[in-house]
């Protein structure tokens, strides 16, 4: 089987998401299943300072948009540790800038624009390539429109739509007047569930003409088929509901491991764990915290968005005072000046805001728990990565994070965190406490809780089959 990944972003060459670390990792997974997995993404500024080996494949492309023609050259290169090729459209007007979107917290006027380049880039770069993929696995709402254009031909391969986050922002939402930017016409039966609300909505593109959809958990499929998990698009999941799955996403044991990690302070293993006490030292120095065994550090490593839980964190952070708190994350300029106040107001609580991998490292490696109260989590990797550095994650039950995430007594499965239901600060508090007490008293129940992260398998193979399947059946479907 031949299979085109199309991402607007991909790790290690772009990345603003979890959406990069998904289109970096999944296809080497999907090569060990001896699928012919090839990857596309757009050619920013940034993509050559990977310092990967590139090289020009196609020094020309014809692009037809609407009412003109434009053009592309493509290079190719090899994801990280892989045979997997990935290329990239170079186009300097709409590609050669800073930012993938645009700057934080803005989003570049020209999107709609950049992105139906994109889209079109995709489907003219067959051709040349001399290569003829029998699915094409779309990636969040900035290649749905790639299903669209399929709809408009006799033969063409197979789509899968995977979304990666139905936030109600992070749908691709454009003026409906801007419409003929894209060349389609919204009132045809096939494309007119694109228009909704007055705008031209880039996920429903994807969920509408796809030939199979899924997202990044089994629970998050269920939540958005409700008003309340789904704004703006829950009828278009509800219509297709048995063409809607659920995959839990996975990490890359190869990058996230505590044995191997060099940008932690000491390597440790699930046999040897005095490695992370020395991390956990060295973290609260970096800190400037206590440097107490003792004494839980839980960390917190996020967007500041209020999609996090931010405002929960906040109304609870006065009453933690038996444990300390390293945060590290950059967004809402509310949450930041927040945590700033707070490292600064509390000798337990340490706030770095910033982007830095290494960091986050040093924190996954460091802190005995890890945080994430969120409103709601497709799939979350944070809770994974976590698992994997021994760092026991205290989370929601919503999402990804309820699938991944077991307490004692749920499911049947051995305990790997601690969680709560209700979106309540009260309720977060009480999982904390939980965690809290065990840490402090319960220490032999620690230690099995720990084993229990150690064992966790959440490896991309598992995934991969699963996808396997998926592609099959839209194939069978198309």
């Amino acid at each position: 089987m031949k299979v085109l990944l199309a991402s607007a972003e991909v790790a290690p060459f772009a990345k603003v998401g979890g959406l990069a670390d998904v289109a970096g990792s999944l296809p080497k997974a999907l090569a060990q299943q001896d699928i012919d997995i090839r990857v596309i993404m757009p050619k920013y500024s940034g993509v050559t300072k990977v310092g990967a080996d590139m090289w020009r494949v196609v020094p020309s492309c014809v692009v037809p948009m609407a009412g003109c023609v434009s053009g592309c050259a493509l290079d190719e290169a090899r994801l990280p540790g892989s045979s997997v090729p990935i290329y990239f459209v170079e186009h300097h007007d709409y590609f050669s800038r800073p930012y993938v979107y645009g700057p934080p917290g803005q989003a570049y006027p020209d999107n709609l624009e950049r992105l139906v380049f994109f889209c079109r880039a995709v489907l003219a770069a067959l051709e040349p390539l001399n290569w003829q993929p029998d699915v094409i696995h779309l990636n969040d709402w900035h290649t749905s429109l790639i299903a669209a254009y399929l709809r408009q031909v006799e033969a063409g391969p197979a789509t899968v739509f995977t979304a990666h986050n139905l936030g109600i922002a992070y749908q691709g939402t454009f003026p409906a007047e801007k419409s003929s930017v894209t060349g389609l016409d919204f009132s045809s039966p096939d494309l007119n569930e694109i228009i909704h609300n007055g705008q031209i909505n880039l996920a429903r593109a994807g969920l509408a003409c796809a030939d199979m959809v899924n997202t990044v958990s089994e629970e998050y499929a269920r939540e958005i088929a409700t008003e309340h998990g789904g704004a703006g698009i829950y009828d278009l999941v509800g219509q297709r509901a048995a063409e809607v799955w659920g995959i839990v996403n996975g990490i890359d044991y190869d990058v996230w491991n505590p044995a191997t990690d060099a940008d932690i302070a000491a390597n440790y293993d699930a046999t040897d764990l005095s490695g992370k006490a020395r991390c956990k030292r060295a973290l609260q120095q970096q800190a400037g915290l206590p440097t107490e065994q003792n004494i839980p550090l839980i960390g917190m490593i996020t967007r500041l968005d209020a999609q996090k839980g931010l405002d929960l964190v906040e109304q609870a952070l006065p009453q933690i005072t038996d444990a300390q708190l390293v945060f590290l994350g950059t967004g809402d300029e509310r949450y930041e000046d927040m945590l700033r106040q707070a490292a600064t107001a509390r000798d337990n609580i340490a706030a770095f805001i910033e982007f830095n991998i290494a960091l986050a490292k040093q924190i996954y490696a460091g802190a005995d728990m890890f945080l994430m109260p969120s409103r709601y989590e497709p799939c979350g990797l944070g809770q994974m990565i976590a698992l994997a550095y021994g760092t026991i994650p205290i989370v929601r039950a919503t999402g990804g994070l309820a699938d991944t995430i077991v307490e004692e007594g749920k499911r049947g499965a051995p305990q790997n965190g601690y969680s709560f239901e209700a979106y309540d600060s009260e309720q977060l508090l009480a999982a904390l406490n939980r965690a809290v007490r065990t840490y402090t008293k319960k220490r032999r129940r620690w230690r099995n809780i720990v084993a229990n992260a150690f064992a966790t398998d959440f490896s991309w193979s598992r995934s991969a089959e699963k996808y396997e399947q998926l592609y099959q059946a839209a194939l069978a479907k198309h």
